[in-house]
């Protein structure tokens, strides 16, 4: 009886261990997955902690999801560091035009993600956008299309008779019948870049590439080199130039103070480009007295919204791609996208989740409809963190008269060519040697 007891309980006790040790191993096969977002506030980051990482784990038990987050300020500096070196969070949000930059790095998602039957609901823009070589490289998350807003009650002409304007010489005008100069100061501004009131240059890279293609130009040639040498170059340039001597006649004029809380509502500003978290929300009686246009065009040129898709991508050296692909598939799915136009005021890039939003809400029906009318995407963009800050210095110093037309385009045609050389894009002549007699 005695040996039965102390075998049950020996029994009992091993079993008793290898459950401990069986949690034990459980525990240590627990996977954190971390996924990095740009520049989301803190109630985005709130919706990831609190709704989207725990509906996730309830299908991924073994899961524990980490959300990073940093600014665009040391965006680039960031990724690189992960990318390049291999060590980084599993998914990393890329803007735009950075397939080409950072392709080779990161993962074929073709085996995860082709046969996912919601990819027919996404844009083909969007798509084309997480692409490189033919493959995917993760997937879409948002689009942000970046329209001009006018203030209709502010504009002259304005009320009924406000008519955007879809030219370069149009835009120039009404940048400067809008503006109000009072004493050398600005006290209402006719148009605001993307960088918001305040910025006395009242430049932004990425809009001055918006206008060279509204010129009809483009980035590049057919051997891939720098087309900064085009008549379209030089007419983007001389709009920009204009539009800006509109605003600020001399480096003199003191500009609008910078503002806290939503520009476009401080009743200073009259037209201006913003990303939807900088307008005010589209339940707002403000919609009323805003309209939505294209940027104006050259000469040869058609008006255009800029359309920038950031997506996640996955670097090679995720160590589980197929877990990666199951968090992408849960979040871009038409429930969160929707969920995230509410909270964070993404764009979706899924027809589907356009449709639902468009039946109850005006603005977002509007936006959606300047993108498919005049969407433009911002891709193929090479190089692209060595290119804002080029054409940040070089095309400044044309906007304040320390530099011609002709010489800054000659300027920004070397510079991008050497960068693009740099990154592997093209290859320069070498000058032929020369032989002493």
């Amino acid at each position: 009886m005695f040996k039965r007891i102390f075998a049950l309980t020996l029994a009992i006790a091993m079993i008793s261990g290898l459950l401990g040790a069986a949690g034990a191993a459980k525990a240590e096969n627990k996977v954190t997955l971390e996924v990095y977002v740009t520049g989301i506030t803190a109630d985005t980051q709130k919706w990831f902690t609190d709704t989207a990482f725990p509906a996730f784990v309830k299908t991924h038990p073994n899961i524990t999801p980490k959300i990073l987050t940093g600014s665009w300020g040391d965006f680039d500096t960031t990724v690189a560091g992960w990318i390049v070196t291999g060590a980084g969070p599993d998914i990393v949000y890329l803007g735009s035009e950075y397939a080409a930059t950072y392709g080779k790095l990161l993962t074929n998602m073709d085996p995860y993600l082709k046969d996912w039957a919601d990819l027919k609901n996404y844009l083909p823009t969007a798509l084309d956008t997480v692409t490189f070589d033919g493959h995917m490289r993760g997937l879409p998350l948002l689009m942000s299309p970046r329209p001009i807003f006018y203030r209709t009650d502010l504009a002259k002409p304005g009320g009924a008779d406000f008519k955007a304007p879809l030219t370069f010489a149009d835009a120039v005008k009404f940048a400067k019948d809008n503006t109000v100069i009072d004493n050398g100061a600005l006290t209402q501004q006719g148009y605001v870049a993307i960088g918001g009131a305040g910025d006395t240059s009242i430049f932004d890279s990425q809009e001055f590439i918006a206008a060279l293609w509204s010129a009809g130009g483009e980035l590049y040639k057919k051997d891939g080199s720098s087309a900064f040498d085009s008549a379209q170059t030089k007419e983007a340039l001389q709009f920009t130039y204009d539009r800006r001597r509109a605003i600020l006649p001399d480096e003199t004029t003191t500009p609008l103070p910078t503002f806290t809380g939503v520009p476009i509502a401080s009743g200073k500003i009259v037209s201006g480009t913003f990303p939807m978290w900088n307008m005010p929300p589209t339940t707002d009686k403000a919609w009323d007295n805003i309209a939505i246009a294209p940027y104006p065009a050259g000469k040869a040129g058609k008006p255009l919204v800029q359309v920038f898709v950031d997506w996640l991508s996955v670097p090679s050296y995720s160590a589980n791609p197929q877990l990666a692909a199951d968090f992408l598939k849960f979040l871009g799915s038409k429930d969160n996208a929707i969920a995230m136009n509410k909270v964070a005021g993404f764009t979706p890039v899924r027809k589907d989740a356009w449709d639902d939003i468009s039946k109850t809400d005006k603005v977002w029906a509007k936006m959606f409809d300047a993108a498919t009318k005049y969407g433009r995407a911002f891709a193929d963009i090479r190089a692209s963190a060595d290119l804002r800050p080029m054409l940040v210095t070089e095309v400044n110093l044309y906007l304040t008269d320390q530099r011609s037309l002709a010489d800054t385009m000659t300027a920004l045609k070397s510079k991008y060519d050497a960068i693009l050389a740099k990154n592997g894009f093209i290859t320069l002549a070498t000058p032929a040697a020369t032989t002493s007699k």
